[in-house]
């Protein structure tokens, strides 16, 4: 998917040195492209991707994209409830076309990418 310069696989050690010289001019500090990876499974997740889709462009394991979701990115996410909320009150099955309110309490807070 990312290829060097001379447009052939980077070698690990080469990827992680050109990350540290394009972070450190953009003046990106503490964080890896690991991070990157992980907001990019948070981002697909929220805009509607399954964990197949996800995986497929991510690279991650199927089961590590579960991880990354239900431990550190997805629990308790306002947006994420909200989606699902709104999913539930299009699903023809709810209760007698009974809509469920898009307010969520207070307690659904955004957790933010640690």
């Amino acid at each position: 998917m990312l290829v060097n310069s001379d447009d052939k696989p980077w070698s690990e050690s080469g990827f992680q040195g050109a990350w540290g010289k394009a972070a450190a001019r953009a003046g990106i500090r503490g964080l890896t492209f690991h991070d990157l990876r992980g907001t990019a499974v948070v981002t697909l997740a929220r805009a509607g991707c399954n964990e197949v889709e996800i995986y497929a462009i991510t690279g991650h394991k199927p089961g590590d994209v579960q991880a990354i979701l239900t431990a550190h990115y997805l629990p308790r996410d306002a947006e994420v409830a909200g989606n699902a909320i709104e999913k539930l009150n299009r699903y023809p099955g709810s209760k007698r076309g009974r809509k469920f309110p898009t307010a969520l309490p207070t307690a659904a807070k955004t957790v933010k990418p640690k």
